[in-house]
């Protein structure tokens, strides 16, 4: 495992790709909706912070707020438009 998370780090990764949001429910992460992540609360292992937010597919008035609100309070920051993931 530390291997794997090991050959990850400096790795610029941009396979952020989240082309099934198309409206405002869509971001509450559900075990549906976001399987592999549901109930876990390192979202940063598998998300990079530098390729999330780059795109407002639900053209959210706030979205623009979104990258601000992580640097700022990190991973606590996300549960404003993402819900609680189940924790």
């Amino acid at each position: 495992m530390v291997c794997l998370i090991g050959a990850a780090c400096g790795v610029e990764r941009q396979y952020e790709n989240y082309d099934t949001l198309t409206k405002e429910t869509d971001l509450t992460l559900t075990q549906q909706n976001h399987p592999h992540g549901f109930r876990q609360s390192q979202c940063f292992m598998c998300h990079v912070k530098n390729n999330i937010h780059q795109v407002n597919r639900i053209q959210s008035p706030v979205f623009d707020l979104a990258k601000e609100l992580v640097e700022t309070q990190g991973i606590s920051g996300c549960n404003v438009c993402h819900g609680d993931n189940g924790l």
